[in-house]
């Protein structure tokens, strides 16, 4: 995930300089890009925040358990919209109704065959069985 991170802030920064962006709207950009970066990476790579997600519990009915760094549990709905391919998911989750947030799951996070699985079982129970896998 860091690596991700990594590459997709540095590759907006270093694509700027090729814009027709005046230098004061560059310099906005960029401070909006590590800006992004700040607040991406302690959440998604480092895992060092309170709010980052540590384990994820999914329920039959859509509901999920969501155990946060700083030890909180709380519970989400898993959305019907989901990003599902072989090397990369992407889940969304309500919770309290109207809070979304995004759960990147990279293919090293689980072993190969809990990795399938999940993209089979996501696929089925979210409508998406013949989405391209």
């Amino acid at each position: 995930m860091a690596a991700w991170l990594l590459l997709v802030h540095a590759t907006a920064t270093l694509l700027l300089p090729f814009t027709a962006l005046p230098l004061p709207a560059g310099l906005l950009v960029a401070a909006g890009i590590l800006a992004s970066l700040a607040w991406y990476w302690p959440r998604h790579a480092s895992r060092t925040s309170a709010a980052s997600i540590r384990t994820l519990t999914w329920d039959g009915d859509g509901t999920c358990h969501l155990q946060r760094r700083g030890g909180a549990v709380s519970r989400a709905t898993l959305c019907r919209q989901a990003f599902i391919q072989p090397w990369l998911v992407i889940l969304q989750l309500r919770e309290n109704g109207r809070l979304r947030r995004h759960l990147v799951i990279l293919p090293d996070m689980l072993d190969s065959v809990a990795f399938r699985r999940l993209r089979v079982r996501l696929g089925m129970e979210l409508g998406q069985a013949d989405a391209p896998h």
